[in-house]
């Protein structure tokens, strides 16, 4: 079981018809193709910790916040749209295989900001989405960055440790006198 429909799925791709008896490929391929990337998704929400190991996939998401819900459901949709728009191209629609192409880079951008990698699948020490998934995840704020002193505004003879900053040097620091 997914995080997405087979419709969420086909609907990236505005001209792909279901329901039809000429459906190719047919839904139950499009399932597979969810199946398969739910259960990416699963591995990397054990192997980081943000669910106990042997749930089942509807055990997974029962414990999902809305939001973590959402953010899965995203990733499974992109995941299983690349393999559509490669199956479709295979089929002769070849815009499908740019599609995919596209679905695909995108899909894998995300699954790495949940699995905290880099775009070189290097590990980084949290991702974009661990506070979705983990309310204690270390959050990262750019007001630290806004409390420093650039110098230029500093008074000639002012040192950094006058205005209680700790950096080493600054602008009229004389050191060795």
């Amino acid at each position: 079981m997914g995080y997405t429909t087979i419709a969420n799925v086909a609907g990236m791709f505005p001209t792909f018809a279901r329901g039809t008896a000429q459906q190719k490929p047919a839904d139950t391929l499009i399932q597979t193709y969810i199946d398969d990337v739910a259960a990416e998704i699963n591995a990397v929400l054990v192997r980081r910790g943000f669910v106990a190991t042997g749930l089942a996939a509807t055990g997974i998401q029962a414990l999902l916040s809305p939001d973590a819900a959402n953010i899965c459901e995203m990733i499974n949709r992109y995941g299983a749209a690349a393999q559509l728009g490669q199956t479709l191209a295979t089929f002769g629609v070849l815009s499908a295989g740019t599609l995919a192409k596209t679905f695909a880079d995108n899909y894998q951008r995300m699954k790495n900001d949940l699995d905290a990698r880099d775009a070189q699948s290097r590990p980084l020490a949290s991702g974009p989405y661990d506070k979705y998934f983990d309310p204690q995840a270390r959050t990262e704020t750019a007001q630290p960055a806004l409390k420093a002193i650039a110098g230029g505004d500093q008074p000639e003879g002012q040192t950094p440790a006058d205005t209680g900053s700790s950096q080493v040097f600054g602008k009229f620091d004389k050191r060795g006198t």
